[in-house]
């Protein structure tokens, strides 16, 4: 596959052959039903039979009360295995079920299958997923809430009842699949169809569905995410990134971070948000919250598939853009299935370089592919397998240059307008065996990211051009090349502990190597010939991470559960010997060229936990408290920091979070709501100093930081076919501690607001379903993302550089309609309607300071899918 992999990861994945060949000897031989246990259900209605038979078994039934219905059932007694109980239940009422991952049980109706509310006779909502059997299926779950106790069945939006009530969603964020509605945890889970249907293909495109989260793009990489402002700025990145729950780019700033990288949501279900630390079941980097792509998975149900195309038009920009999609689920037998996905897509360009005379510059292509295959030779065991490639091209720069003399949306780069150029691969196994009631799953991972970047530097460096016995003004490039490549390996036992406690117990492996490096090279203003290398920087370095984890869930009460968890972590930085060529180093910094900074170590300890106490008021109403905690790994300083008698290494930074929450379906399930209250606690923050006793800059470990605030999210459904959402966040993030002082260091106060976080933030959307004659269902809605002013990243002290940049607050509006007739869709949309220019990023401090990236102008387009089976 052309894949770099290091050294050690070699060693490793010979380690992870004969670990797989262990862990299929024992699924293979434990490959059986869960062991006979009691049971005593008397004769009653099914449904109520159901909920005793998921308490008895721990084990979580999926049904809808229109296939239930009425039916009754003459019990069962004795010591059975829980298929066979299941089996005496169900004698003569005409259900079904199937056995699927981790023990949940499906009830069918073979014929309510049969029938439909559309015109050929199949489940309209089941074709328009398109074998998509995740979160936004419409389904709710009876669930045992993992103390057997707690059950629930309620209906389908397509089983005819009157009211239409809110769909069920079944999120994984705590390594296990339950209601959205039931995890302790502020989630917020977003549908891939919405994104795709609406072309809000990147993060910064919907960030502002989330509560707390914020998105700042880079002008030569990939974006730094934050989650309820915890942040200081460039650095090891504070929010994690999994796909399928394989970690996702790199845990170090040298990495070139990768984390914040934009998946196409072709081939997605969808992404789960995860607010607050997660650091016990998700390990580094997780210290602010988690972002989480969940892909589609191989269906043995049958074939099927999904064709899209599409065009829209951005204000100022060149030309229209496109996308087209498709994906394909073959099943190969009846235990194996194999599915292929793909897409291209073109973005317009729409900022102007006055000076190159260039239009549309930042024009980006993107095309990729997915290929996953599931084995699933008995409902004891499975094997999926994953392999993705996407490819980013961003032509140039995104910045605009504020300033007199130009128009909107221009710059005046001198040289090239910058380019940016990514590959995204990412490769999973996961085996999931039953041995008796515990369940094992090991996840395996390799991930690579690529990226190639050049920025115009003019600005900045200009005023070192007499040094180098030049003329004119020349123009400064500075190509950057940056990879990750990552290895992870997890293993997790999930078992029952008695009948009140459950119990996961994990292991994790991570190996990453970054061999980094970057070049300015200085080049003609007209011709863009290149006239000298004024430096070449590498620095290469790698990451080992070793952790073992826990989680325990005491069910105290029926109503009253507490959840326990800790992870120790044990990481070695390693940080290569790296070089600094060229001219730079003698004219400037007044040191030979090349010079050498040899290779260092850094090792530390983490540990993190979780205590969740939780109380059910009713299956449909909960609250419950979290204490929880996040960390990042150190770093290495290098031995010719450490010579000179600086700090040799800095050590994890941590987070600790107190939050109080309650979530509930009220008003037969037409309203749900999210509502927590937090405190964060940041210690030991990493920042990055210059000592002027020893001439060096190097990262230590100083300052406090807290985050406080308030997020309330709704959802209802007033009339038949209208859903509102909408949610408001009040965060207070701010230093508690200033800054180590020094006359070159970032200046930061107690009281100062951590950049990029807005104190006050909120949306609102509205969706109108109606049918149409002849068959066809339409729809209409619009949103509205409220972003509240914010500063930009703390600068050294006046007068050396001007207070740090404002960014005003701004609204962006959006409409989107649909018409959708049996298997064919087609969807219009306008994205930033009033076309407003919010400003992300940039400004004071940074290379350019009067450049800023703005969200996108307005965007208006419409696609056409097809589903077909």
């Amino acid at each position: 596959m052309g894949m770099f992999m290091h050294q050690k990861s070699k060693k490793m994945l010979k380690s992870l052959v004969v670990a797989w060949a262990v862990c299929l000897g024992v699924s293979a031989a434990y490959a059986a039903d869960p062991a006979p246990q009691a049971y005593k259900i008397e004769p009653q209605p099914v449904s109520t039979a159901l909920k005793a038979f998921a308490a008895q078994s721990n084990m979580q039934l999926i049904f809808t009360e229109a296939d239930v219905g009425s039916a009754k059932t003459n019990g069962v007694s004795g010591k059975k295995a829980p298929r066979e109980a299941l089996s005496e239940i169900l004698k003569g009422t005409g259900l079904t079920f199937e056995f699927t991952a981790n023990n949940v049980v499906v009830i069918k109706n073979p014929s309510s299958e049969a029938k439909s509310d559309s015109p050929n006779g199949r489940d309209q909502s089941t074709k328009d997923r398109e074998g998509k059997t995740d979160s936004s299926q419409e389904f709710r779950v009876a669930q045992v809430d993992q103390n057997a106790l707690k059950i629930q069945g309620v209906s389908n939006q397509n089983a005819g009842k009157k009211d239409e009530g809110l769909s069920e969603i079944i999120v994984t964020a705590q390594k296990r699949a339950e209601r959205l509605q039931d995890v302790p945890v502020p989630v917020t889970a977003i549908s891939a169809d919405t994104l795709v249907e609406s072309n809000q293909v990147r993060l910064q495109d919907y960030y502002t569905m989330v509560p707390g989260l914020s998105v700042i793009p880079s002008f030569f990489g990939a974006p730094q995410l934050t989650i309820r402002g915890v942040t200081t700025g460039p650095g090891n990145p504070t929010v994690g990134v999994v796909v399928d729950d394989v970690p996702f780019g790199s845990s170090t700033g040298p990495g070139g971070g990768f984390n914040a990288s934009d998946i196409d949501p072709s081939d997605l279900a969808r992404v789960e948000v995860l607010r607050g630390p997660q650091g016990t079941l998700y390990g580094a980097d997780s210290l602010g919250g988690l972002v989480k792509y969940v892909t589609v998975d191989p269906s043995t149900e049958g074939v099927s598939g999904r064709m899209q195309a599409g065009t829209d038009s951005v204000y100022s920009g060149t030309g229209l853009g496109f996308t087209f999609r498709g994906s394909i689920n073959v099943p190969l037998s009846d235990t194996f299935a194999v599915r292929a996905s793909g897409f291209t897509r073109q973005e317009p360009g729409y900022i102007d370089n006055v000076a190159t005379g260039q239009h549309g510059i930042n024009k980006t292509d993107a095309d990729g592919f997915r290929l996953s295959a599931l084995w699933k030779p008995s409902q004891s065991f499975s094997l999926k397998l994953g392999a993705m490639i996407q490819d980013s091209n961003r032509h140039g720069s995104p910045e605009v240059d504020v300033q007199p003399g130009l128009r909107d949306l221009e710059q005046t780069n001198l040289i090239e307008t910058g380019f940016y150029d990514e590959r995204r691969q990412a490769y999973s196994a996961t085996i999931t065996a039953k041995l008796g009631r515990a369940e094992l799953t090991a996840v395996s991972g390799y991930t690579v990211n690529r990226a190639t970047t050049s920025l115009d530097l003019t600005a900045a460096f200009t005023p070192f051009v007499p040094l180098f016995g030049l003329t004119g003004t020349p123009g400064i490039a500075d190509p950057q090349h940056i990879e990750t490549s990552r290895f992870t390996q997890e293993f997790r036992l999930a078992m029952p502990i008695a009948t009140r406690i459950d119990w996961l117990l994990g292991a994790f492996y991570n190996h990453e190597y970054s061999p980094s490096s970057s070049d300015v090279l200085a080049a003609n203003p007209v011709t863009g010939a290149l006239i000298e290398s004024w430096y070449h920087n590498s620095y290469p370095s790698a990451v080992t991470d070793f952790a073992a984890f826990t989680d325990l869930t005491v069910h105290i009460t029926d109503q009253f559960d507490i959840q326990f968890g800790g992870r120790e972590s044990h990481y070695k930085l390693t940080t290569h010997t790296a070089s600094l060529a060229g001219p730079w180093a003698p004219n400037v910094l007044g040191v030979p060229s090349p010079q050498i900074t040899l290779g260092s170590d850094a090792d530390s300890n983490a540990f993190t936990y979780l205590v969740t106490p939780q109380f059910r008021f009713s299956p449909d109403l909960m609250a419950y408290a979290r204490l929880a905690s996040g960390y990042r790994v150190g770093g290495s300083n290098g031995i010719n920091v450490s010579s000179l008698g600086g700090p040799p290494a800095f050590k994890p930074d941590t987070t600790n979070n107190y939050e109080l929450g309650v979530k509930g379906d009220i008003v037969d399930n037409l309203f749900s709501f999210d509502a927590s209250l937090y405190y964060i606690d940041w210690k030991d923050i990493q920042t990055n100093i210059y000592d002027a006793n020893i001439g060096q800059g190097y990262y230590t470990n100083g300052s406090r930081a807290k985050s406080q605030g308030i997020e309330l999210s709704l959802e209802l459904r007033p009339l038949t076919g209208l859903t509102i959402s909408t949610w408001v966040a009040w965060d207070d993030a701010v230093l508690t501690e200033a800054l180590p002082p020094g006359p070159y260091n970032a200046y930061g106060a107690p009281g100062d607001r951590l950049p990029y976080s807005s104190r006050f933030s909120g949306s609102v959307s509205l969706k109108q379903e109606f049918p149409l004659p002849r068959g066809v269902r339409a729809f209409i809605g619009g949103s509205a993302n409220y972003v509240g002013e914010r500063e930009g990243q703390f600068t050294i002290p006046p007068p050396a550089v001007p207070p740090r940049q404002n960014y005003p607050a701004y609204v962006e509006a959006g409409l989107r309609a649909g018409l959708k007739y049996e298997s064919w869709s087609a969807d219009m949309y306008a994205n930033n309607i009033a076309n407003r220019r919010g400003v992300l990023e940039g400004g004071l401090d940074n290379i350019n300071p009067v450049g800023f990236n703005y969200i996108q102008p307005r965007t208006v387009g419409v696609s056409f899918s097809k589903v077909f089976e």
